[in-house]
């Protein structure tokens, strides 16, 4: 793609497709067309043999500068003093828009997507068949639950059969996997394939539209075998990433972008240099602490984009099983380690996965009782389940230790 399209593509979607409009912010307004004028100009003028490098320190600049100018006033509205008296009560008439509203369930906005994502919502692994996954999404719907999020292909096919026709009461966000957008892997990956799989993806939906892609960008898997090139990806794949996204954006296929991985340095390369991105996930555990004065919530804050947390509960360690054994079972304890996990106000909803409704009930009740104080029953059994976690985290989930600060 010629820059000046890339370019002209950005300024359509930061001043269109997204709602920035010239009556609302004027100022911000004038500032990016100019911007983007001026780029047009820079691209006409510059000579079109300009190394790689260049071109995406041209585009991440680019976007950053009017994303950055536009959103930041936007995002510092949205993060306003709540609404009092009259305009309290209005607001909260709104509740009849979020899907799958339930009065005990706390609703989240997903940073900068403005979707009101259920605090609890729902993980893709851990279905015992089709029949299974058709009752659990019924009852999480019945619960409040309103984000399903799935990673592995044949998660996104099965789920798009137990859907039953009902597309439309939950926000989906996908992976591509088993595209993984590490360095070692990156051989593999083009636009074209990205593409494929997103329009695989929507197939097995039975949609023509779905909420989040949110691709792979590191994790352990068949093919990686050193640490530092598991744990990062390339600026290369990451613009690759965007320009995906920004074509599959444009024909209405995939509303908004984001990104999982299991390494912190990638997602502040991500909030610094690449403001596409809406959405991150990354492991946040029931005994996750900010890291203080290099806080990545703190970041994602600054910079508005949303933050689900998976394995909340350590891959099962924190119930007193290796990972993969949880199978079926209930821990009472788990809605108080949840709702340890909500106290903290930046994560937008934590994603654990389940086999069976009962599990989907005790996790929801982190959110259901999100008022009421920890007891020293409750405290205790933080204390137990931390143990728990050290005494039966497997090598291969050693790498979660990097997420107990965030």
């Amino acid at each position: 793609m010629a820059r000046v399209t890339i370019v002209s593509n950005l300024f359509v979607e930061f001043t269109g497709a997204t709602g920035y409009n010239k009556g609302r912010f004027a100022q911000q307004y004038d500032w990016a067309e100019g911007y983007f004028n001026r780029a047009r100009q820079f691209e006409k003028e510059k000579p079109m043999n300009t190394d790689k490098l260049s071109r995406r320190k041209f585009i991440r600049k680019t976007s950053l500068a009017a994303a950055g100018t536009i959103a930041g006033t936007l995002a510092g509205q949205v993060r306003a003093a709540p609404k009092t008296g009259k305009s309290a009560k209005k607001s909260k008439a709104d509740t009849s828009k979020i899907l799958n509203y339930n009065a005990k369930m706390g609703y989240r906005r997903l940073g900068k997507t403005k979707l009101m994502i259920s605090e609890v919502s729902l993980g893709g692994h851990g279905s015992l068949g089709l029949e299974n996954r058709v009752e659990v999404l019924e009852r999480a719907a019945e619960l409040g639950i309103n984000y399903l999020d799935t990673n592995i292909v044949a998660e996104c096919e099965q789920y798009g059969q137990a859907l039953r026709g009902k597309r439309k009461n939950w926000y989906i966000g996908f992976a591509s996997w088993p595209q993984k957008l590490t360095e070692e892997y990156e051989k593999e990956l083009s636009k074209k394939r990205f593409l494929s799989e997103i329009d695989g993806r929507l197939k097995h939906y039975k949609t023509d539209m779905l909420d989040i892609w949110r691709p792979v960008g590191a994790t352990w898997g068949e093919g990686q075998t050193a640490i530092p090139t598991m744990l990062m990806v390339s600026h290369r794949i990451l613009d690759m990433v965007v320009e995906a996204f920004d074509k599959v954006h444009r024909q209405g296929k995939i509303r908004y972008l984001g990104i999982s991985a299991h390494n912190p340095k990638l997602f502040r390369r991500i909030l610094n240099e690449y403001p596409r991105f809406s959405v991150i996930i990354f492991p946040y555990l029931f005994l996750t602490e900010e890291l203080g004065g290099d806080s990545l919530l703190k970041l994602a804050r600054e910079k508005d984009v949303g933050v689900i947390g998976l394995k909340p509960f350590g891959a099962g360690t924190t119930f007193g099983i290796k990972p993969r054994e949880i199978k079926g079972k209930v821990d009472k304890n788990a809605h108080v380690l949840v709702k340890k996990m909500l106290a903290e106000p930046r994560i937008s909803a934590v994603i654990p996965g389940v086999n069976t409704t009962a599990q989907l009930e005790e996790n929801v009740k982190g959110s259901y009782e999100r008022d009421k104080p920890l007891t020293s029953k409750d405290k205790d059994a933080i204390r137990t389940c931390t143990e728990n976690y050290h005494a039966n985290l497997t090598p291969e989930y050693q790498w979660l230790r990097n997420w107990e600060r965030v």
